[in-house]
């Protein structure tokens, strides 16, 4: 059955010019679905004129604006949060959505096992269409493997949902009490909630039945190469000693992290270690997340890399 209303999620830094874009197609997607829905902007402290954008071309949504920048996890869960509607869509502010985008993604909920579901994610840049993601396991870590923009796909499980644009169960959400703040500021939070997910059962979903065009990292792209790396580096780490459980696995995983660590000095590759020591130094944290997640567990990593490697 369709759901009644839904609720959308912005999260905004310093996108008025992406706003102001992308914002008419998502007003226009829920004047074509025609139910009752709410649009929230949350303002991660923007310095440019997003919110007096908002104010005087888009009335008709919420805006939230952090006390502080907070980053893209936190922002995003102050908007989840408090949205009244079963089923949430999270949208990045540099997504442009076609008219039909929310019937395709909404009649997955059905389901009750369905958690996520992500439309067709078009990323021209890169070539990908990142609402595919293939689970993939090498040299030590688990692995999302985008589909190429050329190959079709039909409806399938994905290792994640990428979150670009997603549509969550918010009941679920909020038993997973949302993205994980260890992830701040930015980068793996949407891979680890979908993954801890999985754990307990629940499946993230591909919908090819309707397309969106994702101008990736749009926001953090204007950050230093070498803080971003670090960040994707020191997160993955701490994505993997939170939620990797099968025995197997774990051995493979420090071993090949043992091995880059030995070697990384010979290619004067000392971001490897400034992520490492970073996400080391959080290591109570990923102990007390690792604690609060085993007695959901419902599936193995092996099984979850099984149903999302085809």
């Amino acid at each position: 059955m369709t759901p009644a209303g839904i609720s959308i999620v912005i999260p905004n830094y310093n996108g008025e010019n992406l706003l102001r874009e992308n914002l008419p197609s998502i007003l226009g997607a829920l004047a074509q679905w025609g139910g009752d829905h709410e649009l929230i902007v949350v303002d991660d402290c923007s310095t440019d004129g997003s919110c007096r954008l908002l104010s005087e071309q888009f009335p008709q949504v919420k805006v939230i604006v952090n006390t502080h920048n907070m980053g893209f996890s936190k922002t995003c869960n102050i908007g989840m949060h408090i949205v009244k509607h079963p089923i949430a869509l999270c949208i990045n502010n540099d997504v442009k959505v076609n008219d039909d985008l929310i019937l395709p993604l909404v009649k997955h909920f059905e389901d009750d096992a369905v958690f996520a579901v992500t439309p067709t994610i078009i990323a021209e840049r890169e070539g990908r269409n990142q609402g595919v993601v293939v689970g993939l396991y090498g040299k030590g870590f688990l692995k999302g493997a985008f589909a190429p923009i050329q190959e079709t796909h039909a409806v399938r499980e994905n290792l994640y949902a990428i979150g670009a644009c997603v549509a969550y169960d918010m009941e679920k959400f909020r038993a997973l009490e949302g993205y994980a703040d260890i992830y701040t500021p930015y980068l793996f939070e949407d891979v680890d909630i979908s993954y801890r997910a999985w754990k307990r059962g629940w499946k993230s979903i591909y919908e090819p039945g309707t397309t969106v065009y994702h101008y990736s990292s749009a926001t953090i792209g204007k950050l230093k190469k070498r803080h971003k790396r670090t960040v994707y580096f020191r997160n993955r780490f701490l994505f993997h000693w939170i939620n990797l459980s099968d025995p197997a696995l774990l051995i493979k995983h420090w071993l090949a992290v043992t091995f880059r660590l030995s070697v990384s000095f010979i290619w004067l590759d000392f971001t490897y270690y400034q992520a490492f020591f970073g996400a080391l130094r959080r290591w109570r944290d990923v102990v007390a997340l690792r604690q609060a997640e085993r007695p959901h567990r419902r599936l193995s990593d092996s099984q979850i890399r099984s149903r999302t490697a085809r």
